[in-house]
């Protein structure tokens, strides 16, 4: 049975909590992504940003100068490393999820995408 730690991408885009808008933004554009964890100064998973937060914010006056953590969504759903992909699949098929943090603890240790699972599948069956 694959585990999400299996197909999940380790190396994970993150932001700060106390960074502004503009710097997510670039960080989002760089890498290519619709969202990233938000981190505060001790490391911990405090929120996640996603594109829908940002455009979300963008009729509101000054959002470019708030910080990641006024748009942020501060309720993150997580998933253990070590639960079955089945699992993750579950969540992006019954919820409006397109990444979750990966956490071992209190630890985030990688993201995992739809995508992901898609790409898994379509290589055990393709």
């Amino acid at each position: 049975m694959k585990l999400v730690k299996d197909v999940m991408t380790k190396k994970v885009v993150t932001v700060r909590d106390e960074d502004d808008v503009k710097q997510a933004c670039k960080l989002l554009a760089k890498n290519r992504i619709s969202g990233m964890p938000v981190m505060n100064r001790l490391g911990r998973l405090v929120g996640f940003i996603s594109e829908r937060d940002v455009i979300a914010a963008v009729p509101k006056p000054g959002f470019d100068k708030a910080s990641v953590r006024k748009l942020m969504t501060k309720k993150v759903r997580t998933i253990a490393g070590d639960e079955p992909l089945t699992h993750a699949s579950k969540i992006f098929s019954e919820e409006d999820y397109r990444l979750l943090p990966v956490m071992k603890g209190p630890k985030l240790i990688g993201i995992i995408a739809r995508k992901d699972v898609v790409n898994f599948m379509m290589g055990n069956f393709y």
